[in-house]
């Protein structure tokens, strides 16, 4: 479907939608049957997507894998029983490639069977829909206990029965469904009931037969039905459908922005390409005639030079065209998806019910999250060409015949028609990480007087590489010299002694700002220990410490879910961000560490979500990162976060035990470190003065890395 047909359904009536391809499989050309969402948020029909999908069994050679890619491959008794003990272990997958987007989607298999995708509820209500509205053989159900085969001329809403006109009269005169709401095929057909057909269209629990679910579990975030909340969820806070929907909505509404936003560039841009393409194709045939002029001017003697030279012409335009070719093939099949994808979201936003829309939001909000961040896939360079020719003297065949330039020239950006600020970005000049960080200096945070064990929940480093340690258990703050020697420890005195430290940071001064979550007070030191501060106001139960570019302390308060500003000098209050979105609903529910990036903008780490919240310099909620779980983008328990100063953030996974490295835009590029390395619980995150990556580890581990 092509863009602007897209947006023409835009002024749709449902009863138009369903005589458009809306509704209809892309692959069979048919109208849904049980049709599933794919994570990349394409539907096709389940039996469609079976086709499309094939076992991949652990990688052992060659010949084991599937012969056919478009074929659903099943698993025999032969095969099984020829089964290694490690396959048994780590079981088979099965994968797919959207035939739209050309996602790869891995699928898991469970008891020998493939996990399914969930139900697009929307489609399957729309597909529904259309087929009352069109003729069809239809056979009265309630006849069919008596042994007859009458046509069906209505339908009741209600029991969802297809009757025929007698059935339809002792429906009406019998006292439990008098007031059932039966309609007309033949006015059905007209569109006279398309709302009533909608209205009763009411999903059910799978759990509890013909339960509606109209309840949403706020906790497990679930549509769930009455008999469900009694059953699992009595404890759970919930909220009706239609309450609960607003917030999604919400949400889903300003990613559908962010997707209608990036489809005109994308356009722009296979154009731009298509352009350029063309221009390639001129350029080879002025190079072309120039060559053969020369050639021909200097005869037999430099045929060999000419077959070169016009083979290396060639072989730089096609290759660039080829090049060129592959990105905007690519390009095309992005804009296709966001497309599908924005009509979609459109039509389920404009005509889908309630229960709907939160039965998918959790598969829609990762993957527009995804699609926001999208970064787009162009050209840096434009193919130069250049003939010069040469003297037309014999003393040196290459010289008479000419000098052939071939390279690339950088792009301006203007050029690629894309406007300045665009949300898509050709490249981003970033450096390299190293598949596996290199491990430099890995020490133990013994002190010198220990009672417990080390539990070291921050770390901060100053501006001579010296290591600052927060042993939370221990009430103290050890200082480390570079080469992993105990230098200093801090207890503080009397009144301004440590009760339970939590975080440390370093001020521009050289003094050490600490968070004592106990006291509910944060606590200045000097280097050698000395207290010269005491930060009060506006904290309760303080947790991560940071500072900006400005110098100023910036406190996390996980009791009052806020963030506050301090001077450093003074203590005194500048600000309080309150960590809202644009609703006014707290958006912080147990934080833990925090970071700023080189634009100042303020990153906490939330272990109760989980995962990580994004603000502005002046507290506006600007995004998050992550769900709970195992996976890619999944955090178990979110603790220490550090930006670099190229905009790398990373942020420590404790129970995943691994180190998530996050693009500036917060889209996750890789995880750093994992159990491979030996990482287990990491816990505070700081970077050297030399850009080295400094891990503390549950129970006094500490290691540096070198990452780039």
């Amino acid at each position: 479907m092509s863009g602007t047909g897209a947006m023409d359904n835009n002024m749709l009536t449902i009863s138009e939608l369903l005589e458009t391809g809306f509704i209809k499989c892309s692959i069979c050309k048919s109208v849904y049957q049980d049709p599933r969402l794919l994570p990349c948020l394409h539907t096709f029909c389940h039996k469609c997507i079976q086709g499309i999908t094939e076992i991949e069994k652990p990688s052992k050679s060659s010949k084991n894998q599937t012969e056919s890619p478009n074929q659903l491959q099943t698993v025999n008794g032969n095969e099984e029983e020829n089964e290694t003990n490690d396959e048994k272990k780590t079981g088979k997958k099965m994968k797919l490639v959207c035939p739209v987007c050309v996602s790869p989607i891995e699928v898991g298999i469970t008891d020998k069977k493939p996990n399914e995708f969930p139900s697009n509820t929307f489609m399957k209500d729309l597909s529904d829909m259309f087929d009352y509205k069109h003729e069809k053989e239809r056979q009265c159900e309630y006849c069919k206990f008596d042994g007859k085969i009458t046509s069906a001329s209505s339908l009741c809403l209600d029991c969802h029965d297809n009757m025929c006109q007698g059935c339809t009269g002792a429906h009406f005169r019998t006292k439990v469904t008098r007031t059932h709401k039966v309609i007309p095929y033949s006015q059905v057909q007209k569109g006279l009931y398309d709302t009533d057909i909608r209205e009763y269209q009411t999903p059910t629990c799978t759990k509890h037969a013909d339960e509606p679910l109209n309840i949403f579990c706020e906790k497990c975030e679930l549509l769930i039905c009455k008999e469900c909340k009694v059953g699992n969820h009595d404890d759970h806070k919930w909220s009706s459908a239609d309450k609960a929907v607003l917030k999604y909505e919400v949400q889903m509404i300003n990613l559908l922005k962010g997707i209608q936003q990036q489809i005109p560039s994308i356009h722009k841009y296979v154009q731009f390409l298509s352009n350029y393409e063309k221009s390639i194709e001129g350029g080879r045939e002025k190079l072309t005639n120039s060559i053969k002029k020369q050639a021909d001017e200097l005869h037999r003697m430099i045929d060999e030079q000419k077959a070169s030279s016009l083979e290396a012409v060639n072989n730089a335009c096609d290759t660039e065209r080829c090049e060129i070719q592959v990105r905007s093939s690519n390009l095309q099949t992005a804009a296709t998806s966001l497309e599908n994808n924005e009509e979609y979201l459109r039509q389920l936003l404009k005509h889908g019910k309630p229960e709907e829309v939160l039965t998918l939001h959790r598969e829609i909000t990762q993957r527009l999250t995804q699609l926001t961040h999208m970064q787009m896939d162009g050209i840096t360079a434009r193919l130069k060409t250049d003939f010069i020719p040469g003297s037309s003297t014999l003393r040196n065949i290459q010289t008479v015949f000419g000098k052939l330039s071939i390279d690339h020239v950088p792009l301006k950006h203007s050029e690629s028609g894309l406007a300045s600020g665009s949300a898509l970005q050709i490249s981003n000049m970033l450096p390299n990480v190293r598949n596996t960080p290199e491990l430099i200096l890995e020490f133990n945070g013994e002190g010198m007087s220990d009672t417990k064990e080390v539990w070291p929940t921050g770390v901060a480093v100053t501006k001579d590489d010296e290591l600052v340690i927060v042993d939370r258990d221990n009430k103290k703050v050890k200082i480390y010299e570079r080469n992993g020697k105990l230098k200093q420890e801090i207890h503080g005195k009397g009144e301004n002694k440590l009760e339970t430290p939590f975080d440390v940071t370093v001020l521009k001064s050289g003094d050490l700002a600490v968070s004592d979550h106990e006291a509910e007070n944060v606590k200045l030191f000097t280097s050698t220990g000395e207290h010269t501060l005491t930060i009060t106001d506006g904290i309760k139960y303080p947790r991560g410490i940071t500072t900006n570019t400005k110098g100023e302390v910036i406190i996390l308060d996980c009791q009052l879910q806020q963030v506050t500003v301090h001077d450093p000098k003074s203590g005194a209050l500048i600000k309080t961000i309150e960590g809202k979105d644009t609703k006014g609903i707290k958006v912080l529910v147990d934080p833990y560490y925090i970071t700023v990036t080189p634009q100042d903008n303020i990153i906490v780490t939330d272990t109760a979500s989980p995962n990580i919240k994004v603000f502005s310099p002046d507290g506006k909620y600007l995004a998050n990162y992550g769900h709970y779980g195992m996976r890619n983008d999944e955090v178990l328990q979110p603790y220490g976060v550090c930006c670099d100063h190229y905009g790398y953030i990373f942020v420590a996974d404790n129970q995943n035990h691994r180190i998530h490295l996050l693009l500036p835009d917060g889209k996750l590029s890789k995880f750093l470190l994992t159990k491979t390395e030996s990482l287990w619980h990491p816990m505070g995150l700081a970077l050297t003065e030399n850009g080295n990556l400094v891990v503390t580890e549950a129970l006094g581990k500490v290691k540096i890395y070198k990452y780039i």
